[in-house]
């Protein structure tokens, strides 16, 4: 049976609002599963930086926050300091060196530093003959014990007292008594510039210009404390470089008899034979020694690796 024209035209316009609807409908589920999936993307970056910001807010910024055990450590540096062999020798401007590598027990922790110099005597050589020398002396650069041997010096010459060194025209004594009082240095003390560098990252712990070993040691032996610690990781290489800046110089000692190799002749010209009872020898020697650097401070056992 024919369907009448307008239930017909009745039914094409409902079934094309019928699509219109359901295409509708499924771009509007298209848009709820994207949102849906945004707001599922969002959530995780959230979660992400949310961990993130826990993990850099627990994260070690200062070298108090990193955990082990503080122990005193000294970081000891040494660098012998060779003796003139003769009269017209030098050691001014020489460049020693001595590089310490940071052990794996953990880190080490700068505060201070320190240094002191060690003073060692050593022979000039023999020279001349029994009636005029002394030819039984230990070769040039031999070490010879005498009473300035092991005493601790200065590593500045600041506190000298400047004995004898007349400032200005006309003063002091013009006697030969007088000129030869004059002692501007005391023995073995040694002025030098050094250089403290991490080898483990290339990097100085000063600029161009070198550190006066002054500022180690005030005239009352203050060492240098640093403004702030200094930290150097495990494995690390310091080196401490020192150069330096004049003649370390020579002695004349008296002395008994003693176990440094040094003997005179029979005659009274050079002095009297020290073997003799009551009587003393005399002689110059060079002097030379160990320069101690000291960088004092702490370990942190047990550390988390890289502490930082």
């Amino acid at each position: 049976m024919e369907m009448d024209p307008q239930t017909a035209q009745f039914l094409r316009q409902l079934k094309a609002t019928q699509q219109r609807n359901q295409a509708q409908i499924r771009a509007l589920a298209d848009k709820l599963n994207d949102s849906v999936s945004e707001h599922e993307s969002t959530k995780l970056e959230l979660d992400r930086l949310r961990k993130a910001l826990k993990k850099a807010a627990a994260r070690i910024r200062y070298i108090e926050d990193i955990p082990g055990k503080r122990v005193p450590y000294f970081m000891q540096f040494s660098i012998d300091i060779p003796a003139p062999t003769s009269l017209t020798a030098t050691v001014a401007g020489t460049r020693l060196s001595d590089s310490k590598q940071i052990s794996m027990d953990g880190p080490f922790v700068a505060t201070t530093y320190m240094g002191a110099f060690l003073m060692k005597t050593y022979s000039l050589g023999p020279y001349g003959d029994q009636n005029g020398g002394r030819p039984n002396d230990p070769p040039a650069g031999s070490e010879v014990i005498t009473p300035l041997t092991g005493r601790w010096r200065p590593v500045a010459s600041t506190a000298d007292p400047f004995t004898g060194a007349y400032i200005g025209a006309g003063v002091g004594p013009l006697t030969v008594a007088g000129a030869q009082a004059v002692q501007t240095f005391r023995p073995g003390e040694v002025d030098f510039l050094f250089e403290i560098a991490d080898e483990g990252v290339d990097r100085l712990r000063q600029n161009q210009i070198s550190i006066p070993s002054r500022y180690l040691y005030s005239e009352f032996d203050r060492p240098l404390y640093l403004p702030v610690s200094d930290f150097f990781e495990r494995g690390q290489s310091i080196r401490f470089s020192a150069t330096l800046q004049r003649e370390i110089g020579f002695a004349e000692v008296n002395y008994s008899l003693l176990t440094g190799g040094f003997s005179e002749g029979p005659g009274l010209v050079p002095p009297p034979d020290p073997s003799i009872a009551g009587q003393l020898g005399r002689a110059e020697v060079a002097l030379g020694g160990t320069l101690y650097f000291t960088m004092l401070g702490y370990k942190i056992l047990q550390a988390q690796s890289p502490a930082v």
